[in-house]
């Protein structure tokens, strides 16, 4: 275990990650591992450019049709938006508790404690709707290999390497990645070497209804942009990841922004390119798996084969990335006194031999694992795309709120243009969250004044003794 150093915070160069979070009141504890491409890599893996193109581009497709391409295009440039606001605050507050800690600094402790509450949602599903397209591309490849178990395995095996150092996570991840990079570079070139569609018929939204292609109302593409954030989102892990990374802090910035741009580029090609070069667009729209559709009508039933081992690969790795972003964020979360004194303690410790907050790791591993037993999970998590656009909301709020608060501190990073990024982030989302199931809307909500009912009546009457503690731990 990293021991907390004992030096002023004034000591040391004003853009060193040490020397900021002293600033912030945090003792600097986990061990600083990762370079800028380290962060990069464990970033992408948190997106999984194929994991996510092949499991929610199919949403994405159900939802919009043809109108899917303008819905990944949207969803790319506001993506690239909320990752320039994130880029400028994770510099300003390199915490490893993210956006939540980030917003408790510019917004107060309500808004970082619903912010937090959508990331905890986050950890118990999303590892377990993404380790399920573990067992269903496997199951799909062999039928006598059980789905629920399968992934049940593949998530308890992610939960003990997540245990390890985290330049070792990286470097493990750095080589599933590579493995990730051919599965697009396949679906990009079996689009783009022999297009098909026009432009055209990507401009007027059309789907199948009961056989046949009908007209898509413009609403239907507005929702699906928010499935298509879902697709591209991760990148804000590159902030819970800055207290393990090396140097400036600026490098926490340039970490969030390189891999929303790398991400969103590596998933628009294959998108694009399967979309394009789709030989029947009836069957592309009424295919379970459009994506892998393509290469198989281009290139045979081998190459399909190849690129679901290829897709399992990108499963593992982004389960990997995704449990290691979310016992960060627990992890923070328990070193901020947020929960009950003996939660918090024990969310706080971290393995003596690889600084890994191992209590975190297991509670987010824990869940996950058992959730992997209920088979309709992947139905369940729809809702979890309203928390991400409900965060891009928060963060494009704070971006705004701090730079006209705080016209003080160094920004290692700053985002350019500004109010604009920020100003379309919030617009664009609030549109995207405005197309939502009514379903969905009432779970976020009632997720969400369950979190303001546990600050009113227990956080709020704590927040003196969160920051006592906080004090205690810098002067430790």
């Amino acid at each position: 275990m990293a021991n907390a150093k004992t030096d002023d915070v004034t000591t040391g160069p004003v853009d060193d990650g040490d020397v900021r979070l002293r600033q912030l009141g945090y003792a600097p504890r986990l061990e600083r591992g990762l370079t800028t491409m380290g962060s990069v890599i464990l970033t992408l893996s948190d997106i999984t450019p194929a994991g996510s193109l092949l499991i929610v581009g199919i949403a994405v497709v159900a939802l919009a049709g043809t109108g899917s391409v303008m819905a990944y295009l949207a969803g790319a440039g506001l993506a690239v938006m909320v990752a320039l606001c994130m880029a400028e605050l994770g510099a300003l507050f390199p915490i490893a508790g993210g956006i939540y800690s980030i917003v408790a600094r510019v917004l107060g402790t309500w808004a970082s404690f619903l912010t937090l509450l959508s990331y905890v949602v986050q950890a118990i599903f999303l590892p377990a709707s993404i380790a399920l397209g573990v067992g269903t591309y496997l199951n799909s490849l062999n039928s006598s290999i059980p789905v629920n178990l399968t992934s049940a395995v593949a998530m308890v095996v992610v939960t003990g390497l997540a245990m390890l150092k985290i330049h070792v996570n990286a470097l493990m991840t750095a080589l599933f990645l590579l493995l990730e990079m051919v599965v697009i570079a396949v679906i990009a070139i079996a689009g783009f070497s022999h297009p098909v569609q026009s432009v055209s018929t990507f401009v007027h939204p059309q789907g199948l209804v009961d056989g046949r292609l009908v007209s898509f109302s413009t609403g239907a593409v507005i929702a699906a942009v928010a499935v298509a954030l879902q697709s591209v989102n991760g990148y804000d892990a590159a902030i819970s990841f800055s207290e393990e990374t090396k140097g400036s802090t600026r490098n926490v910035g340039k970490a969030v922004l390189y891999s929303c741009l790398i991400g969103v580029v590596l998933e628009l090609a294959a998108f694009l390119g399967a979309a394009f070069g789709t030989p029947d667009l009836t069957k592309f729209l009424g295919s379970s798996t459009p994506l892998t559709y393509v290469v198989e009508q281009r290139w045979g039933h081998s190459a399909a084969t190849v690129l679901t081992i290829g897709a399992v690969i990108a499963f593992f790795n982004a389960c990997l990335a995704i449990t290691l972003q979310m016992a960060r964020v627990l992890w923070a979360s328990g070193r901020d006194g947020i929960w009950p004194v003996p939660v918090s303690k024990a969310l706080h410790k971290l393995l003596p031999a690889t600084d890994a907050p191992w209590v975190a790791t297991l509670a987010v591993g824990f869940c996950a694992t058992i959730l992997c037993f209920l088979s309709n999970i992947v139905a369940v998590v729809t809702f979890v795309s309203v928390l991400t656009i409900s965060i891009y909301i928060f963060v494009g709020v704070t971006a705004i709120v701090s730079r006209l608060r705080d016209k003080t501190s160094a920004r290692t990073f700053r985002l350019p243009l500004f109010p604009l990024p920020p100003l379309l982030a919030i617009v664009g989302a609030a549109l995207a969250l405005s197309q939502q199931t009514r379903r969905d809307l009432v779970i976020v909500v009632i997720i969400y004044l369950v979190g303001l009912a546990y600050y009113l009546f227990y956080l709020r009457s704590k927040t003196a003794a969160i920051a006592a503690l906080r004090h205690a731990q810098v002067s430790e």
